[in-house]
């Protein structure tokens, strides 16, 4: 197939372009012209890069190019919008954008749109949450990602383009954005401390890789006789773990004990525990986590050893984005 990717330059669609070149897909990736894409610059030969200008260029670029996908993982990210300009920001980057590249995409007949969403869209119940569950955002940002996926819905509703949203819990893996698993391995890494909250956080970590499945197979399932509507797949483990778990994993895995506290007081808003259900992702999308949360630390631990500036150069990002 012939795919575009938004975010390709982030974590996840760095991964996620790498497989897809393996499997012999040819791969175009949007970026804008400041983007920074050191997650994949031994493989820029390999794929078309279009840098977003203007509408015209982006008509252009679809005009050139035959995209049979699209697949959405471009984001910002930011908690808690109490500096001016993080509403317009939020909403442009996650609502305009994206809403004006699914109206060109159905003005040049694109088949498909996989479109990333957000563990943080959901109230966090006592169980593994559903897709059928109740929606109550998070922060802006979430809100933001619920406002585009009515926009997508109405889209495939009514004009001729299918459409799904993979909804993501707490992704975790090799060249990851400034996340609470990155700092502790680069405490750890570097012999620095660092005081983290209590950690009793129970979340459902992700590998990045098992993600990337997630999103092969929901592009095969798009392209198939089996899509008949669209629908939303939550995408993580059943496992849950606590973030002071995370940290006594990774402590054993580097060898050192003493660079990480666990004293810090939680923020007013923080998740407390949240668990995920995809059995409608095994169901539908022959989809299933495959990593263990030991492997996959071991894993990005030791990655991380190989690119030992990349935390310290990831700090320097004002906003971080969730793919």
């Amino acid at each position: 197939m012939r795919i575009l990717v938004t975010g390709g330059t982030g974590f996840i669609g760095s991964h996620l372009i790498r497989r897809l070149i393996s499997e012999k897909h040819r791969v175009s990736v949007l970026s804008r012209p400041d983007s920074d894409n050191w997650r994949i610059k031994d493989i820029s030969k390999q794929i078309q890069t279009i840098d977003y200008y203007s509408v015209d260029q982006l008509n252009n670029a679809f005009k050139k190019n035959k995209f049979d996908l699209i697949i959405h993982l471009a984001s910002l990210y930011i908690k808690n919008t109490d500096i001016p300009g993080d509403i317009n920001n939020l909403n442009e980057a996650n609502i305009m954008t994206p809403s004006l590249l699914l109206q060109i995409a159905v003005n040049h007949k694109v088949a498909g749109f996989i479109n990333t969403g957000s563990c943080f869209e959901y109230f966090p119940l006592k169980r593994p949450v559903q897709e059928t569950d109740l929606i109550r955002p998070f922060n802006y940002y979430a809100a933001t990602k619920i406002a585009f996926e009515q926009i997508l819905k109405y889209f495939v509703n009514n004009k001729e383009i299918r459409g799904v949203t993979l909804k993501l819990f707490y992704p975790y893996g090799p060249r990851d954005n400034v996340k609470v698993i990155p700092l502790m391995i680069d405490s750890l890494m570097n012999n620095k401390s660092l005081t983290l909250t209590y950690g009793e956080q129970k979340l459902n970590f992700t590998f990045v890789e098992d993600i990337v499945d997630a999103y092969i197979k929901a592009a095969d399932y798009i392209a198939s006789a089996r899509y008949k509507k669209y629908e939303v797949f939550n995408i993580g483990t059943d496992k849950k773990i606590s973030v002071k778990k995370i940290g006594r994993i990774l402590q054993k895995i580097s060898g050192k004990r003493d660079k990480l506290s666990f004293s810090r007081p939680y923020p007013e808003n923080e998740i407390m525990d949240l668990s995920c259900s995809y059995e409608k992702a095994e169901r539908v999308l022959h989809w299933s986590p495959a990593t263990d949360i030991i492997g996959g630390l071991e894993e990005t631990y030791n990655l991380s050893l190989i690119h030992i500036s990349e935390p310290t150069r990831l700090r320097r990002i004002s906003y971080a984005v969730f793919c």
